[in-house]
């Protein structure tokens, strides 16, 4: 009995084994085969156009009086005076008064067009920070062979990449096959509404069926593969949703506190929906990002990734261990505004908060708002979505898609060490309007970028040449 045990066991293990390095062994990349090619010179005047658009304070205040409209006004006149090719060569529309629309007439109708987009406002900078910047967050200073100042990152360097790309372009008298659309929104950072949408809603008037989107989003970052980078290209995003809670509760003076306050009932509802996680799990762009990049990585590693039908739990456990890994797998709960009180000696009987949820593909605003009303049970809770910033997570976009592959095939023509990969954003972008018109859309910005929303948002000369060049390309690549 023991013996006829002990063989079944060594069979299994041998079955196992044999299954995990069949798996290995057949484990190849997909990094597409592309010929390498040296990137166009880009000379300084483009660095200097650049320096000029962060000059431009367009900055978007969720209170709308205080956006100073000459900013964006002579924003546009910029984009008129430093692209005069773009501006000869397609057409231009303005929309809803400073959101640009520029129309690339392809040669052949027959094929569906294609949308490049980026946004032209950026976030405030917050004056207590000042003080922090390196260099004036509106001057568009070069220092150590780095551009600073708001837009660097979010996201002027794709417009001003994108514009300078096609300058050059139409300058040399390209002309693409297919119709290219240049999309810039002026208000991506208070929703799109006015910019992105009705930009999208103009050309969905028109039956525009677009192959594909590119947006901002992905990047090119370190620390995920010993030793080199990686381009990581979006081809899904969270949703969005926003909960507010309000409470009322008794007052009074504050040396007789009753046994629980409106800032204890607020706290600790606040702390139920945290404890309470919603479940984890793997979608299909963090299953692809282990397909793209499981083959580039150590040989223990590789067994791993290529193994995922045996090690997804350990996968995730380890992905887990950070903050981005965990919004890969969950839909994220973060509390964002908390108000309460206005005097030390008075009991307060107002508590409101703030809690903002980024939902995994899958899931809904809806399901996430029932998960809520679950989890806190109490009467003395008010629970209000606020529809005006509720958004699904967006569709999956194929990475065997013609965009998806150029953009793959592009990037490894300009950088062939480094691995490209689909992944999912877990922030929200001005793509997520022109759902109704593609059924692709990617999200990436070739560049190494520093400082989202933060101090000293800055950018690199050479990687900001790189974006260039890579613009370039694409389109030719597409052509």
């Amino acid at each position: 009995m023991i013996k006829r045990f002990l063989l079944f066991l060594l069979i299994t293990i041998g079955v196992l084994v044999g299954i995990i390095a069949f798996k290995t062994l057949t484990f190849k990349s997909k990094q597409p085969e592309v010929e390498v090619i040296n990137p166009i010179e880009v000379g300084q005047k483009a660095v200097v156009n650049f320096q000029t658009a962060i000059k431009l304070k367009t900055i978007s205040y969720d209170d709308t009086s205080k956006i100073d409209t000459t900013q964006f006004t002579a924003n546009l006149k910029f984009m008129e005076t430093a692209y005069p090719n773009v501006n000869k060569f397609l057409q231009k529309e303005v929309v809803n008064k400073y959101s640009l629309l520029y129309t690339w007439q392809g040669k052949n109708p027959k094929l569906k067009p294609i949308i490049l987009m980026g946004h032209m406002d950026v976030v405030p900078v917050e004056e207590e920070s000042k003080q922090y910047w390196k260099a004036d967050p509106f001057g568009g200073e070069i220092k150590q062979d780095t551009i600073w100042g708001r837009g660097c990152v979010d996201d002027k360097i794709t417009v001003i990449t994108i514009m300078e790309a096609v300058e050059r372009l139409t300058a040399e008298g390209f002309q693409p096959e297919q119709t290219i659309y240049l999309a810039f929104g002026h208000d991506e950072e208070i929703s799109g509404k006015q910019g992105a949408a009705e930009i999208a809603s103009l050309l969905k008037s028109r039956g525009v069926k677009a192959e594909f989107v590119m947006d901002e989003g992905g990047l090119i970052i370190d620390g995920i593969l010993p030793g080199k980078p990686i381009a990581l290209i979006g081809t899904a995003e969270k949703g969005y949703l926003t909960i507010d809670l309000d409470v009322n509760s008794p007052g009074g003076h504050s040396s007789a506190p009753g046994k629980e306050t409106a800032i204890d009932i607020i706290s600790s509802t606040i702390e139920k929906i945290r404890n309470n996680p919603f479940k984890g799990t793997f979608t299909t762009p963090t299953l692809e990002l282990t397909e793209y990049l499981g083959p580039e990585m150590s040989p223990f590693l590789k067994v791993i990734f290529a193994n995922r039908w045996l090690t997804k739990p350990l996968i995730q456990r380890e992905y887990e261990k950070t903050d981005r890994g965990y919004a890969q797998f969950h839909t994220t709960i973060a509390p964002t505004i908390l108000k309460s009180g206005f005097k030390d000696n008075v009991i307060p009987s107002v508590a409101t908060a703030a809690i903002n949820f980024r939902i995994l593909p899958g899931e809904t605003p809806e399901t996430v708002i029932e998960q809520v009303r679950k989890v806190v049970n109490d009467a003395r809770v008010k629970i209000t979505p606020r529809e005006v910033s509720k958004a699904n997570p967006s569709k999956i976009s194929s990475t065997t898609a013609k965009g998806f592959i150029a953009i793959a095939k592009t990037n490894r023509q300009l950088h062939p060490d480094m691995p490209v990969s689909p992944f999912l954003l877990i922030a929200l972008t001005d793509s997520r309007h022109y759902a109704d018109i593609t059924e692709n859309i990617y999200r990436y910005a070739p560049s190494k970028l520093i400082g989202y929303h933060d101090i000293n948002e800055r950018i690199a000369v050479t990687d900001y040449k790189s974006a260039i060049a890579f613009y370039y390309q694409l389109i030719k690549n597409l052509n």
